[in-house]
């Protein structure tokens, strides 16, 4: 069998094509997303996204020099349903990972497999020792969701933004190879004990 790292029983990691952008367009724009949908700096985060402002977004992100951008596809259907980001900026040792699924695919096993499948490939073929995330104060979900693959919060960011009038604090976790290491160990003692 091919080796190809970048999928899992539900889904598939794929570089993004234009003929995404109808799809990339709707999901950047649903309402839920707002806030967290975790596009270039320099692009209106809670706004409604034009068509032109998407296929921007496409072209920043397929130009980017320091980091891979995904398209997260059902990997029978191949339908788009999310992004996931891997950059890492000014070290290779300790990337950062965003991972997005359209609202309408949410809890339902997608987000999951994606980050186990890029937190795994980065820690099995490149030098990472420390992977990272953040997210906005008020995203309780997104931070959840990270501690339950077994990042950890490690700073802070204060007073990083308002939202409906409060200020909040940006969030930093992250992971580092040894609690990956036993994380992954202590997940298949789980799956075993099931």
């Amino acid at each position: 069998m091919a080796y190809f790292p970048f999928q899992g029983e539900l889904i598939r990691l794929r570089a993004f094509e234009a003929e995404d952008i109808p799809a990339l367009h709707t999901t950047l724009n649903h309402p839920e997303l707002a806030g967290r949908r975790y596009i270039p700096w320099g692009f209106p985060g809670d706004f409604p996204l034009s068509k032109q402002q998407v296929e921007a977004i496409y072209k920043k992100w397929s130009e980017e020099e320091k980091g891979i951008h995904f398209a997260v596809v059902l990997r029978g259907s191949l339908e788009l349903i999310g992004h996931a980001e891997c950059d890492w900026g000014w070290d290779p040792h300790c990337p950062q990972i965003t991972v997005v699924i359209d609202p309408a695919h949410q809890g339902k096993g997608y987000g999951s497999e994606v980050i186990r499948t890029m937190v795994d490939y980065l820690f099995k073929n490149t030098p990472a020792h420390n992977i990272s995330a953040w997210m906005a104060e008020w995203n309780q979900s997104a931070l959840r969701f990270a501690t339950a693959h077994g990042f950890k919060e490690c700073g802070r960011w204060r007073w990083d933004g308002i939202r409906d009038g409060k200020i909040y604090d940006g969030i930093l976790v992250d992971i580092l190879r040894p609690e990956w290491t036993r994380w992954v160990e202590t997940q298949g003692e789980a799956d075993h004990a099931a």
